[in-house]
């Protein structure tokens, strides 16, 4: 029977999902393994039991290119660019993000000012050719690049003709075939110059870091007789194989917390909820993202660490808080977090040599996490450790251990509300319109916590909660986003000339889908364009239907981005003169995802033991339940607390429980 796997690599754990043809599922878990990647992998599929003979789709969120670009340690780049523009990168903007950031720093980029060369050539802002290409001088320099790993090239106007870094890179690649060149106009062909260049060096950084991970994962599952080929989960919440991944690095940096995204999509269409809040509390971040509308929310721009990137990505807000936050002393105060404990040696009930006290080690005192709790399934806490370590920082701070405890669970609670209204408040967004979908193997132990703050009434804790980013990435289509600078004047564009533009994106597009084996049936194209008031900056993304008739699209525009002005900007100007600055097109190869089983009814479940947890000054003793004994229909009013192998769920007073026929948990207050 064919199989499909999903695996995430997070901080704490690797979460490894197989589904069989009849919906079936196993699940396991396995130590992340820094530095060694692959080897939790391996160990997470290893888990399940599967032969991988019998696997037809496997496809991994990878966090190889991340790291590498988070701790500093990419490729070594040489950055190429039109003479006289060698400054662009190193000078970047003179916004400040943070405006009264009396300690804001600018980025540091990632190609030092030494490593950027100039090359003599001139393309005009229509493409017209100004100046050629001044190969002999092209050849001196790639001759001198023999200590780089990696070549970005990026050219003034090159979004508008790629013909001159065609010809550089050539003679590049020609010199040394050994480096990876990554050219602007195959990763970001937009217009503005510093976008553009910061977009292809961070692509150049990751790149050789991510072709080596992924060239070492496929040799090491090919071993173990996994015939079929791996997939990768992007950042737009697509999917794409591991060689079109290796040329479109970029796209794989958030590959690990979207898959909770598309996830969020799917549980979403299961229980008809179409506006949700993701939250993903692992071991070491808290990942927070928004279905609308029951799509993800997918940005065209965004920054890491404030390097700019031209490159559609579920807009996700990541901040460092997880189960394994170190809760520690500053300025005479407690805090709690960015630094984790990870996996080695992980909180101090973990029994490994953890000897700090974690947002996990305060749950395990507070009761929230009961005792008979088995982390990953097999994971037996230490409570004496989690109590000696909260112990010795109550002392500093002059606290008896459960105020401590107490304190750095509402730390963290605060820091992870803040994180939600950040994508939500913060972009006029009421998060009181939305569920609260809570996962990730601490998320659904916060998740009241963070209702109660945000005053949210529905909490939605799905199925295998514990590994739902994995089980996300089963549930995803092939995705490859595609954009082309087309800037004119709506009034004065003819309907033949955004026919025929539209028409080139889609050959190209449907190209990029038969290359990762996508069926001519299984293809949908989804196109936009990006408009705006003429005088404005910035652009707001318009989607389109593709089998409308061309007039009558250029004929709803205008209204269209009215309507999206307003929801966006809470305002418009009806009226107003409005042009097209891109063309965009995603490109979709649809994926049958795998049927999640109903559940059948089942007796009223017994509590497995009775846990004294502490709810705000009080102390309550209440059941401890197995999750998998819970029926469709079940309903449990609280308190009580939820067991099951990756995941802990705590129902506070209050708020009920009930098992949807999927398996998904609805927690609804005060019915």
């Amino acid at each position: 029977m064919a199989v499909r796997i999903g695996v995430d690599i997070g901080g704490t754990f690797t979460d490894a999902v197989a589904i069989d043809g009849r919906g079936g599922i196993r699940t396991a878990k396995a130590l992340s393994t820094p530095g060694r990647l692959a080897d939790g992998v391996i160990s997470a599929i290893e888990r399940l039991g599967v032969d991988l003979r019998e696997v037809d789709t496997l496809t991994h969120g990878t966090t190889a290119g991340l790291n590498a670009f988070l701790e500093r340690r990419g490729a070594r780049v040489a950055l190429l660019t039109t003479e006289g523009f060698r400054d662009v990168y190193e000078i970047g903007r003179a916004n400040r993000p943070a405006m009264y950031d009396v300690r804001y720093r600018p980025p540091v980029p990632l190609v030092p000012r030494r490593h950027v060369f100039e090359v003599r050539e001139r393309l005009a802002y229509d493409g017209s050719e100004v100046v050629p290409v001044d190969e002999a001088a092209v050849e001196r320099i790639a001759a001198s690049l023999s200590g780089f790993d990696a070549v970005a090239i990026c050219l003034l106007h090159a979004h508008a003709n790629p013909s001159h870094e065609r010809l550089v890179a050539r003679l590049v690649a020609a010199a040394d075939p050994a480096l990876t060149v990554i050219c602007s106009h195959e990763v970001a062909p937009e217009w503005r110059e510093y976008e553009r260049t910061s977009t292809t060096v961070l692509c150049a950084y990751v790149a050789p870091v991510i072709a080596s991970y992924l060239e070492q994962l496929e040799r090491r599952l090919a071993e173990r007789g996994l015939a079929a080929p791996l997939r990768v989960m992007q950042s737009n919440g697509g999917v794409m194989t591991a060689v079109t991944a290796r040329s479109r690095p970029l796209q794989t940096l958030f590959s690990g917390p979207v898959g909770g995204t598309a996830a969020g999509v799917a549980v979403g269409e299961d229980l008809g909820l179409d506006r949700l809040i993701c939250i993903d509390m692992g071991g070491t971040s808290f990942d927070v993202s928004l279905v609308i509308d029951g799509a993800a929310d997918v940005e065209m721009q965004t920054t890491f660490e404030g390097h700019p990137v031209l490159s559609p990505t579920v807009a996700i807000h990541t901040i460092g808080a997880g189960g394994g936050s170190v809760a520690h002393a500053a300025a005479g105060g407690l805090r709690v977090g960015p630094r984790s404990a990870g996996a080695e040696p992980g909180p101090a009930c973990y029994g490994r040599g953890g000897a700090e006290p974690t947002v996990t080690d305060a749950n395990l005192l507070l009761g929230r996490l009961p005792s008979a709790a088995r982390l990953g399934g097999s994971l037996v806490l230490d409570a004496e450790a989690a109590s000696s370590a909260i112990e010795g920082l109550a002392g500093k701070l002059g606290l008896d251990p459960t105020g401590l405890a107490t304190g750095t669970v509402a730390v963290a609670d605060a820091a992870m509300a803040n994180a939600i209204r950040e994508i939500t408040v913060s972009r006029g967004i009421d998060p009181r319109d939305f569920a609260l979908l809570a996962f990730g193997g601490a998320g659904p132990l916060h998740a009241a916590a963070l209702a109660d703050e945000l005053e949210l009434d529905r909490i939605v804790v799905p199925a295998d909660p514990g590994v739902l980013s994995a089980w996300g990435m089963l549930q995803a289509d092939v995705r490859h986003d595609l954009v082309q600078s087309f800037y004119t004047p709506l009034a004065e564009l003819l309907p033949e000339t955004l026919d025929g533009a539209v028409a080139e994106l889609a050959e190209r597009a449907r190209l990029l889908l038969k290359e990762d084996g996508v069926a001519d049936a299984a293809i949908e194209l989804e196109p936009a364009a990006d408009l705006r008031y003429v005088g404005q900056e910035y652009t707001v993304t318009v989607p389109f239907p593709l089998d409308r008739a061309v007039a009558a699209t250029l004929a709803a525009l205008p209204e269209d981005f009215a309507g999206a002005h307003l929801e966006r900007y809470g305002h418009n100007n009806p009226g107003e003169a409005i042009e097209c600055v891109n063309l965009r097109l995603a490109a979709l190869g649809r994926i049958r995802a795998p049927l999640r089983p109903t559940v059948g009814e089942r007796p009223e479940p017994v509590p497995v033991a009775t846990e004294r947890v502490r709810f705000g000054d009080s102390v309550d003793a209440v059941p401890v339940l197995r999750r998998g004994d819970l029926g469709r229909g079940a309903r449990l009013v609280g308190p009580c607390v939820l067991l099951e192998d990756a995941c802990t769920t705590l129902v506070p007073p209050g708020w009920t429980a009930t098992c949807s026929d999927k398996g998904h948990l609805l927690l609804e207050r005060g019915r």
